[in-house]
């Protein structure tokens, strides 16, 4: 069976580890970004079923990234969850118009990713990833550690997963790095890259 890719965008690397670990529960492969520009790239390279985009990110915000995803050809279709501290309607007024798929606000729990992927993902894609998720018995050996983990996220580890963290030795998926774009897309990105540094300037 096929894996099915979704894309996390975050600087964070423990938001990172929490959202992987959900994604993978639920039968998906999560590809990680640590920001904007990467996850253009992964976006173009892998096309994934599903894009979780942080909002407040340096250098290329979470609202300049969906910008750029939604006007590349390649990607434009693909649904996109914020996934943000930054709740205020402003926020979710500008992401909404941009194409954001839907939000979820910071701390969450597994339920809330659940409901939400359900939402915006189709249901072959859901059903697919059900019997990928049956198939490796996503266990409670597989969770993710709380120990050092900032304060803040350690509640979140704890409510996303039943069960007792596990010691250090579970990692998250080695981060992917783009390969090679499709030509015509490559040339949009370092377009925009472009604008949008100079804009900030």
């Amino acid at each position: 069976m096929n894996e099915i890719p979704v894309l996390i965008i975050d600087d964070d690397i423990w938001m990172q580890r929490i959202l992987s670990k959900i994604i993978q529960s639920f039968g998906f492969y999560p590809f990680l970004a640590s920001n904007g520009f990467d996850g253009i790239g992964l976006a173009v390279e892998h096309h994934p079923a599903l894009i979780m985009l942080d909002v407040l990110m340096p250098e290329l915000s979470g609202h300049q990234t969906l910008k750029v995803i939604k006007h590349i050809k390649s990607t434009k279709e693909i649904p996109i969850i914020m996934v943000t501290a930054v709740s205020d309607i402003e926020n979710i007024g500008m992401a909404m118009k941009s194409g954001a798929a839907g939000f979820v606000g910071k701390p969450f729990t597994r339920a809330t990713i659940y409901e939400k992927i359900r939402d915006v993902v189709n249901k072959d894609t859901l059903a697919q990833a059900a019997l990928k998720a049956k198939a490796n018995d996503f266990t409670s050996e597989d969770k993710p550690v709380a120990q050092d983990a900032p304060s803040n996220l350690i509640k979140t580890l704890e409510e996303s997963f039943t069960g007792t963290p596990q010691p250090k030795s579970s990692a998250m998926p080695q981060q992917v790095i783009p390969k090679t774009y499709k030509e015509d897309d490559k040339k949009n990105i370092d377009a925009i890259k472009e604008l949008l540094l100079k804009s900030k300037k």
